[in-house]
């Protein structure tokens, strides 16, 4: 049996309480475990039967590539193929030179080559012999071509007319036409094909008259119904003999194509213009399909509501009387200015810029004086000093006038605002000028 102190052995040793159980596996001297039959210090080599079919060995580095087949046969000896034997005086130059040094040799060879008609014709030197005889000093001396004179026809016109023609072609006479038609089927384009046919004496208009055959009967599928005589039921047809209760049923049951399913009822004796079913219109006219969905509604019908934006029920009717207007104004002039505008308060008292003056402000903005810098109260002392800085020309007189005749525009007893100060005195340069106030 195992126990913890046969579990750090390093050798097996039987258990002396199970001697006659035999230990599993083979037991040596060399104590060898799975892992060092599978561990090499060095990997093993080739067997040396086995190296000939190895790429390694078959492209190893120095040596002649050798197939397996032919790896183990013995090498011959001596140096391989056939050692020549050269010709006292032969060498390379000898055997490629092909075209004589002398004259003579070579007058001999081109006799020899003058029966060739390569050579007649493509002399070695010279151009292409064409057979042609050329005029003395023609290309050379006098120009090939014929003067015509180009420059006088250009001049009347006849290049142009040559290169752009302008006249019409001739027209080609009807018999002429008519021959080629008849020996090359030369038709012009368009030209429909006449044979010539004398449609009056058969009595048949052509462009009207409809060739051809119409089968009156309107016989269908005859190739069919004549391989297959039992489609055809206008044939005879044979008698077959089968049960007439499967047949009554398949009569009853079986719904044909184009026929009437029958039902048992027998030959009714009803007309032609019989029609089955209940009637649509029961009790007289009804709307269609058409009228229901367009309508058919009376001008008083189709008009607004009597209730539509107001209420017929009395008592509860919202009706404000003549001149009266709801709401609160968007500048609250009916109210007091407060003396100090809190931030928060976002009420328009009348003394906020206006569309005009916030897309054309006045230049005084630009120096930091607003509107209410002038309509500001202030006392004489300080309107006096304002006049005198801003380089106004008032006598003392004048001055007394203008400023108590702002200060009661004002309601104010010793002081007012500059917007009426500059009125009143324009009021009063108007009366002294005689020229009409300009607001």
């Amino acid at each position: 049996m195992f126990t913890a102190n046969s579990l750090l052995r390093d050798k097996y040793i039987s258990d002396s309480n199970s001697t006659w159980i035999r230990p599993a596996g083979v037991t040596t001297s060399l104590n060898e475990t799975a892992k060092d039959a599978v561990t090499w210090d060095q990997p093993p080599s080739t067997p040396p039967e086995q190296k000939k079919y190895r790429q390694s060995t078959l492209h190893e580095p120095g040596r002649i590539v050798r197939h397996y087949g032919t790896a183990e046969d013995a090498l011959q000896e001596g140096p391989f193929g056939e050692k020549t034997v050269s010709i006292l005086g032969d060498n390379v130059a000898t055997n490629m030179k092909n075209y004589p040094d002398s004259e003579i040799t070579r007058w001999q060879l081109d006799r020899a080559e003058d029966k060739y008609a390569s050579s007649q014709r493509e002399p070695l030197g010279q151009t292409y012999v064409r057979g042609f005889k050329m005029p003395d000093g023609l290309g050379t001396e006098v120009a090939f071509g014929k003067k015509i004179g180009a420059k006088e026809l250009e001049r009347k016109g006849q290049v142009r007319s040559v290169v752009f023609p302008t006249e019409e072609p001739p027209s080609e006479d009807a018999a002429a036409h008519e021959l080629y038609v008849r020996t090359h089927a030369a038709y012009d384009p368009g030209e429909q094909r006449r044979r010539h046919y004398d449609w009056q004496q058969t009595g048949v208009d052509p462009t009207t008259h409809k060739f051809g055959a119409v089968d009156k009967d309107n016989y269908q599928n005859g190739v069919k119904k004549a391989l297959q005589p039992a489609l055809d039921q206008t044939l005879p047809q044979p008698a077959r003999v089968s049960n007439k209760i499967y047949e009554d049923y398949k009569a009853s049951a079986t719904d044909y194509l184009g026929k009437v399913k029958k039902l048992g009822a027998g030959n009714r004796p009803l007309p032609t213009t019989h029609v089955y079913g209940m009637p649509s219109l029961r009790y007289g006219r009804e709307p269609g399909v058409d009228e229901l969905i367009q309508g058919n509604f009376s001008p008083a019908e189709q008009g607004p509501d009597a209730d539509l934006g107001k209420s017929l029920r009395e008592g509860f009717r919202n009706i404000a009387p003549e001149g009266r207007t709801f709401g609160a104004p968007s500048i609250r002039t009916d109210i007091p200015m407060p003396k100090v505008k809190l931030v928060t308060n976002t009420i328009n008292y009348g003394n906020e810029p206006d569309a005009f003056q916030l897309l054309r402000p006045p230049r005084s903005v630009e120096r930091g004086v607003h509107e209410e810098h002038y309509m500001a109260l202030r006392k004489k002392a300080e309107v006096q000093e304002l006049m005198v800085e801003a380089g106004v020309e008032l006598g003392s007189e004048d001055f007394e006038k203008v400023f108590d005749m702002a200060s009661k525009a004002d309601g104010e007893e010793s002081q007012c605002c500059l917007d009426t100060f500059f009125r009143a005195r324009h009021h009063l340069l108007a009366q002294t000028i005689q020229v009409p106030v300009p607001f």
